[in-house]
């Protein structure tokens, strides 16, 4: 009985900051002094495949589950399951250093950003969590140094490429090699390059 309160009182804890999250995640600040709302949030949309650890009751909407089966959950949900011991992300939604290293390759090789799949953020992010809970220090310092050069070359492409063609921001090929996340990055960098140029340069 002890243990089912404490289940349950986990379970409005991941209700809160679940909600706290998406609150959170409305601004980004792009520079200093200014704050312009974009949607950062598109990874909560996102599922990823967790195994179930513990039964679980009816909440957000989801459930109940029965430990020993799989679910498909939005991944903010699943990370705060995997947090609490309740869960651990299944194997088929997890992303090895290696897959993300050959994606590193690839977008060396391309000048425009490389098509990745769109569940790719939430897959990274439960996968440094899961790596995280079971003290996989190896795998996950392997991970985040391949995630980071990736990325860094993909943020560097993607400003470089706003700043100086400002009207990609409309291109559907180009809308289409980015994950949702860097569709609403690219949407942010490409106002923010246009207030800035309209206050150096307006006559």
């Amino acid at each position: 009985m002890e243990a089912r309160r404490d289940l349950n009182k986990n379970l409005f804890q991941i209700i809160d900051l679940t909600i706290s999250d998406r609150v959170a995640g409305i601004f980004i600040t792009l520079r200093a002094g200014s704050r312009m709302p974009v949607v950062v949030g598109v990874a909560e949309s996102r599922r990823v495949r967790v195994q179930i650890v513990k039964d679980l009751p009816q909440f957000m909407g989801l459930g109940p589950y029965k430990a020993g089966t799989t679910a498909l959950l939005p991944v903010y949900t699943a990370l705060r399951l995997v947090e609490i011991g309740a869960a651990k992300i299944d194997e088929s939604s997890l992303l090895k250093p290696q897959e993300v290293a050959g994606l590193k390759f690839v977008e060396e090789r391309e000048q425009l950003p490389a098509k990745l799949p769109d569940d790719f953020y939430a897959r990274l992010r439960a996968t440094v969590a899961q790596l995280k809970k079971d003290g996989d220090s190896k795998t996950l310092s392997a991970l985040i140094g391949a995630a980071r050069d990736l990325l860094i070359r993909r943020v560097e492409k993607l400003a470089r490429l706003i700043a100086a063609s400002p009207e990609l921001i409309d291109d559907e090929e180009f809308q289409g090699r980015l994950a949702p996340e860097e569709r609403a990055l690219a949407l942010a960098l490409h106002g923010e390059v246009k207030a800035l140029l309209g206050e150096i340069l307006s006559p």
